[in-house]
């Protein structure tokens, strides 16, 4: 499995966690989360972003044509809230 970056890239108008651009965490082999020393992940951004993680972990092995290798950007439940982006990394 693939070890993701997610990383914040836009604030819309509000984030009740604080985030702020450049703000990121990482998804680490099967299922570990490993955030940087002083930082914080929002619970309810990352519940939202489970699901495509796992499938995003595991694109190499999804059809070709599937949408989750073309997709980068993913936002929390608060439609004024935080824009992250997620990159698969080698």
């Amino acid at each position: 499995m693939k070890d993701l970056k997610v990383e914040v890239v836009e604030v819309v108008s509000r984030c009740g966690a604080r985030h702020k651009p450049g703000d990121c965490f990482y998804i680490r082999g099967e299922g570990m989360l490993e955030v940087p020393e002083g930082k914080k992940v929002c619970l309810y951004a990352l519940n939202s972003l489970f699901p495509f993680l796992t499938a995003k972990q595991r694109q190499d092995e999804l059809p070709q044509d599937d949408w989750i290798a073309e997709t980068e950007i993913l936002t929390c439940p608060d439609p004024r809230g935080v824009r992250f982006r997620i990159t698969a990394l080698d």
